[in-house]
């Protein structure tokens, strides 16, 4: 066909079409491992090889990070096994002179009890191991990461690179943990690179809740060659729809289902958002006295008899807006005598006392979700503490030990073992002794595990010797 445009016309021309072009070529990279193919139900899916149980990996529609409805992997504790969910994918061929970057949005509902393993498995064409720590040496079962998230109910992006066996110098800046709004969190990852003879890699995520009330949510696995083309951070965490969200939610409705001389209890429903409500702040005659996750009810505490207090609660997303306030609600605390509405009062069944309520001895409140505080020094012949859970998933064959130099890494970035609450916890919410004899029996059972190693290898080193 002739053209009639003009040589300076035509050289325009050819100009717009590339520079529209140009944005498709950008944008062309795909990740190497692909969760889109995940579908409804339980176990392995596609090339997601389930860790664990069968009923511990199920996938079910969800709000996930960006607030719409995906499928979200969850983890579920088994009560069996310390397995508890995750996968190793199968694995996918790389170029071990190039640097990757892997991720994975997680979130823990229930309690921060137990760990993630966040890592990777490098082979070479013989399927030995093939990643190599930073100084050069062999790393056999690599992790970036093995340690809970920062806080239950919210979503957070783990961030991870691989480097090319010739790197030297400084890792990447970018690694570690991000919450939604793209704050790092945690710039602290361990870091490995491949060996030259690498052809192959796997993504996996591991967790080990124990017998926890703990559900560990999963989504949006990649797996990225690191040149330019991928996507940014960023665009991860601004999700497909790349939008931002002004919206605030609407506002709850809220009721009291009781109150003592000291407490009232606050429960609400019927906040919406656009995306999702992700939680709450109390408010008390005005003043803001609690920021809370995705829950609906709140005990406050701490209040004075036959006094009358005023309630409001507001709803919050996950980008930070916050709803007008309910209507102001009006509670009068009991007067703290006498058995009237609100007021637990003792019975009495053949030889035995009751009591509906809280108990407080030496003191005049009883923290929530707790029936009996005392100020001061108890005294017994002996004290049961019933528990479900108890240690033996550490003699279990597919027990993840850490080694004695993740222990160390691990003891000095956070200065107290993996799994055991920090003095400042411990300060503040005391000791539970069932869980803590738990945990104190977990780490004596490594300990003789790390025994019996170190037995065998003085003993083929006895052997050795002339």
């Amino acid at each position: 066909m002739k053209s009639y445009l003009t040589p300076k016309e035509n050289i325009m021309t050819k100009t717009i079409i590339v520079l529209l072009l140009l944005p498709l070529v950008v944008s062309s990279q795909t990740s190497l491992i692909d969760s889109s193919t995940w579908t409804e139900g339980e176990g392995s899916v596609s090339i997601f090889n389930k860790y664990g149980p069968t009923s511990s990996n199920t996938r079910e529609m969800d709000i996930g990070p960006h607030g719409t409805s995906e499928l979200i992997w969850k983890s579920l504790a088994s009560n069996t096994t310390d397995s508890d969910g995750g996968w190793n994918t199968d694995y996918v061929t790389i170029d071990p002179s190039k640097t990757y970057r892997l991720t994975v949005w997680i979130k823990r509902t229930g309690s921060l009890e137990g760990k993630t393993n966040f890592g990777f498995k490098a082979l070479d064409t013989n399927d030995n191991e093939a990643t190599l720590l930073m100084n050069g040496t062999v790393r056999n079962n690599p992790y970036f990461e093995w340690n809970s998230p920062p806080a239950v109910n919210n979503w957070y992006l783990l961030v991870a690179f691989v480097y090319g066996h010739n790197h030297t110098g400084s890792e990447n800046d970018l690694e570690g943990i991000y919450d939604t709004s793209g704050t790092r969190v945690d710039p602290t990852f361990d870091s490995f690179k491949f060996a030259s003879t690498a052809v192959k890699i796997r993504h996996r995520v591991y967790h080990r809740l124990a017998n926890s009330p703990t559900t560990h949510w999963l989504y949006g696995p990649t797996v990225y060659e690191v040149n330019g083309l991928e996507p940014s951070i960023q665009d991860l965490i601004n999700g497909p729809n790349n939008t931002t969200d002004n919206q605030a939610p609407t506002a709850p409705t809220v009721s009291s289902t009781g109150q003592s001389s000291s407490t009232v209890d606050l429960s609400w429903s019927g906040a919406t958002d656009n995306i999702a409500v992700t939680g709450y702040k109390v408010y008390q005659n005005g003043g803001s006295i609690a920021t809370l996750g995705n829950v609906s009810n709140y005990q406050v505490s701490n209040l004075q008899p036959a006094t009358t207090y005023s309630f409001t609660v507001t709803a919050l997303d996950a980008a930070g807006n916050e709803s007008n306030p309910n209507t102001a609600l009006s509670v009068t605390t009991d007067s703290g005598s006498g058995a009237g509405a609100g007021t637990s009062i003792w019975s009495e069944a053949n030889t035995t006392a009751s009591y509906t309520g809280e108990v407080a001895i030496g003191r005049s409140t009883v923290p929530a979700n707790y029936k009996l505080a005392v100020e001061g020094n108890i005294r017994a012949r002996e004290i049961r503490v019933d528990t479900e859970s108890w240690p033996d998933y550490v003699f279990e064959n597919d027990y993840d030990l850490p080694s004695l130099e993740e222990i160390q890494k691990y003891i000095q970035k956070n200065g107290h073992l993996p799994n055991i609450p920090t003095a400042k916890e411990i300060e503040a919410e005391g000791l539970e002794l069932g869980k803590m004899d738990r945990l104190l029996l977990e780490k004596i059972e490594e300990m003789i595990l790390y025994i019996i190693d170190l037995k065998a290898e003085i003993k083929e080193l006895k052997s050795r010797e002339p």
